[in-house]
This record gives structure tokens, C-alpha cells and sequence, in this order.
């Protein structure tokens, strides 16, 4: 009992001395709501597969959250198509072979942004799993890094009127030894401005901030100015995605909601449904039981008794009937499991269902026989939930791409000019690749499109090339 209290203390220990450092150097409250800041703490350990229900001995885990943030990103991302173009300088955007001109602005952006794609699907499948995140660029040598922070280390202070993030502080920390700096940086919309401000502390205990030190002390961060004011930015300097789902934590907050939270319940039901099926078949494993006069006295030291090449777990020595001359009876229960099974698989339904995915996303596929025209139905719902979410994603790395551009020019990465930013999404969610071919295939033969427009969707080309 006292060592659940002790890790209980811990976990809000955890929670709340970042916030309250904050709030304390910084003179600002966070309008976050203690139901919110607990799910997100919540929504974070269940990620980890650190579910306050999991105990070692008796309830084991599906992972599932961390599945279902797998699995979204990667229907969310999988057939994304992007890219970056810029006028020449006579304004034109194709030369006389079709060929796309690229100015050096839209050439540089494409290639640091490029970066940013790399590692979006990993960083993607965290930001599900948190409720949204911050893709914030800044300029290094040369060229432009990214920092991904996800909602639950955010520390918000205020919201616009269209619920976007008007004033933030991210908090950053390393190590040296024994001494844990931490910086924090606060982005404030003033108008068409952004001021950025940069602070910087040193503590010798990992969960307090500690006292001011100035950011020319510490060598990461020397070259960071202490207050800059970022002009005509056109919105915040980072982008922020929140999950395409309502928040049914806090209904009052700006705050996005992570994609398995309307399944929270279901998700530690089919855990411990899944516990019972493995005690059911741990219970249920073979065993003989045997009299203990079949036995043999071990030739080691410890003494006791043996049965010639037992198996440990096979055998059991137990006093038989002595009116009952069997030594040996099996031991061989039959197994419930097709029960178990059904009822853990009715449960993933029914998470598949909260979290707004597919049947046979996460449940068993093959338990219902289903029609080509009804496996399109039931893909609806992903296609539906894909969709917002690549929205959602779509507007954020656009923000992304606008703040890169200002640094750029504020730092003279690269030359002036315009740039155009474009993304396709594929809906192969519903049609797949081969379904899409024969369907172009059936109206090239019917004559409703062109040899050349066909090219087009298979190979993209354009029609000049």
C-alpha cells in the first residue's frame, strides 16, 4: 500500500512541478483544466503501454493504444504527395519541355522541408496519441531544423478566437553531469507580430527548473537571443495539428483530443479480457499427476523426489486414491477459449468503432463474410476519419512552410521569391490501386478519356511531356 502511494505522489509530483515552475518565473496561469492536464497525463502512460490498470502478474497488455496511433498515421500519410514550386524570374513555371522552374526560395524550401517529411510519420503517430502537435522550424547554420513537441509537454497561456495557440511556452531540456538546464520559449502573437523570448535556468534535480542563469552560460544555447520580435509573420512561427476529433474531456477546451480517448474504457476492457484468455490457456496447459511412490529420490545434494527425464512442468506429484491403484491420471481440461475469443474480438470491434476505424483494423477480419460493396461501406468510416485528419495535417505543414519562409528571408538563407505549396491525397483507403486501373482502363476503352490522360494519372505526366 504505501509503495502505490509513493508512485502515486510521484506520478503528480511528475505532472505538476513543471506547470508550477512555469507559472511561477513565468507570472502566467495555464487556462488548461485539471481534467484536461489528467488525460493527457493519462493518454501518455497508456501510449507508453503504462495503463494505470496493467499489473504484471494478472493484467496483461494489448499495447493497443500505441497500435492505433500506428496505424492512423500510416493511413493518414501513406499516399501523401507534396511539393514546393516557385516562378522564374520571367515569371514563368514551366520551361518550353514542361519541365516545372524552381527559383532558389521554392528550391531551398523544398530541400529543408524535406527533412521535416522524413520523420513525420514517427512524430505523426505521437501527435495522435496526444491530442496534436507543434512542428516549430528554426534556423541553424545554414539551413532549417524542426522541433516536434507533442500536446501533453505544451504549456498553452491563451487562444485566438479560432482556437489556435496565441501564446505558448515550449519547454526544452539536457543534461551535463549532474545539472539539468532548461529553456523556455514563448511565442506571443502582438497583432501581426510574434515576439519570441528565450529563458534559460539550472537545477540539480530534474523536475524543478531552478534558478535564472543567462543563456551565454550555457553552450547550447549561447547563440540564442534572450528577445527578438518577428514582423508581418503571418500567424505563429510553428504549425499545430490537433487530432480531427471532438474533445469529450474538456468540451470548453481549444485543446485537441487524443484519437483512442472515446475508447479509453474499451481499451482496458479488452485488456483484461485478454488476461482471462491467457489464464485460460495457462490453467488449461497439459500436466499428469502422478503417486509420489512412482517417484525416485534425487541423486543431488538437496534431496526430494524425481521421475526419470520429468518434464518439471509436465509432472505433479500428488497422493493418489490409495483404493485406486492408477500412479498416473492426466490432467487435460478443456479450453474455453473460443468464448473468449469472441468476446475479445467483439470488444476491438467496438474500439475500432470509438476510434472511428474499419472493422478487421484491429478485430478479426474474417469473422464476418462481407460482399466487395459492403467491405466499401464499413471502409467509409476510416476514409472519414483519414480525411479530417489529413486536413488537419495539411493545414499545420502549410503554417510549417510559411514560417520557414520568414526565416529564411529574415536570415538571408536564400534569395527572394515565391513559392506554391501543394498536397495530394490518394483515397486507395476505398479504392485500391488495382480497382482504380480497371475502372480508367473500362472508360479508355469506352472512349470517355484520352491515351494522354491516362498517362497522366498513371505515370504523372503532364500533357506536354
Amino acid at each position: 500500500m504505501f509503495t502505490k502511494l509513493l508512485n502515486f505522489i510521484r506520478q503528480v509530483v511528475r505532472k505538476i512541478l513543471p506547470y508550477r515552475d512555469i507559472e511561477t518565473v513565468e507570472r502566467v496561469e495555464t487556462p488548461l483544466s485539471n481534467e484536461m492536464a489528467n488525460a493527457l497525463d493519462d493518454w501518455y502512460n497508456m501510449y507508453l503501454n503504462k495503463a494505470e490498470w496493467l499489473k504484471p502478474d494478472t493484467v496483461k497488455s494489448l499495447n493497443l493504444p500505441a497500435f492505433i496511433c500506428s496505424e492512423l498515421s500510416r493511413q493518414i500519410v501513406l499516399e501523401m504527395k507534396w511539393n514546393i514550386t516557385g516562378k522564374g524570374k520571367d515569371g514563368d513555371t514551366k520551361t518550353d519541355t514542361g519541365e516545372n522552374i524552381m527559383n532558389p526560395r521554392a528550391e531551398f524550401l523544398k530541400a529543408e522541408f524535406e527533412k521535416c517529411i522524413t520523420v513525420l510519420r514517427q512524430k505523426l503517430e505521437q501527435g495522435c496519441a496526444a491530442g496534436g502537435m507543434t512542428v516549430k522550424p528554426y534556423p541553424k547554420d545554414g539551413h532549417i531544423y524542426f522541433d516536434w513537441t507533442m500536446d501533453w509537454s505544451l504549456y498553452p497561456i491563451a487562444f485566438d478566437d479560432d482556437g489556435n495557440l496565441s501564446d505558448v511556452i515550449f519547454r526544452d531540456t539536457y543534461a551535463e553531469g549532474k545539472t539539468i538546464y532548461t529553456r523556455l520559449e514563448r511565442h506571443v502573437v502582438e497583432g501581426d507580430n510574434v515576439k519570441i523570448t528565450q529563458r534559460a535556468f539550472k537545477s540539480n534535480m530534474r523536475d524543478a527548473i531552478g534558478v535564472e542563469v543567462n543563456l551565454s552560460e550555457v553552450s547550447q544555447w549561447s547563440q540564442l537571443e534572450p528577445e527578438a520580435t518577428v514582423k508581418n509573420s503571418g500567424g505563429q512561427m510553428f504549425g499545430w495539428f490537433k487530432v480531427a476529433t471532438a474533445n469529450s474531456i474538456d468540451v470548453d477546451s481549444p485543446m485537441g483530443a487524443s484519437c483512442f480517448c472515446k475508447a479509453r474504457d474499451t481499451i482496458k476492457e479488452a485488456d483484461l479480457q485478454y488476461s482471462r484468455l491467457l489464464w485460460e490457456y495457462e490453467g488449461s496447459e497439459l500436466a499428469i499427476d502422478v503417486d509420489p511412490t512412482v517417484l525416485r529420490p534425487k541423486k543431488t545434494e538437496g534431496g526430494g523426489l524425481e521421475m526419470p527425464k520429468l518434464n518439471q512442468r509436465l509432472f505433479r506429484a500428488v497422493d493418489a486414491d490409495k483404493g485406486d491403484r492408477d500412479l498416473y491420471n492426466v490432467f487435460s481440461p478443456t479450453i474455453r477459449d473460443a468464448a473468449l475469443v469472441n468476446g475479445l474480438n467483439q470488444l476491438l470491434m467496438r474500439i475500432e468503432d470509438q476510434c472511428g476505424l474499419a472493422r478487421g483494423t484491429i478485430s478479426d477480419a474474417n469473422t464476418e463474410a462481407r460482399t466487395a460493396t459492403e467491405l466499401r461501406i464499413v471502409k467509409q468510416r476510416s476514409y472519414a476519419t483519414v480525411a479530417d485528419n489529413q486536413k488537419a495535417l495539411e493545414n499545420c505543414l502549410k503554417d510549417v512552410i510559411r514560417a520557414m519562409d520568414v526565416y529564411a528571408t529574415i536570415y538571408g538563407l536564400a534569395p527572394e521569391g515565391e513559392y506554391d505549396v501543394s498536397f495530394e491525397w490518394d483515397d486507395s483507403i476505398i479504392t485500391d490501386t488495382e480497382q482504380q486501373m480497371n475502372e480508367r482502363m473500362m472508360l479508355l476503352n469506352s472512349g470517355l478519356i484520352s491515351k494522354a490522360e491516362f498517362r497522366e494519372w498513371y505515370f504523372g505526366e503532364t500533357k506536354e511531356q
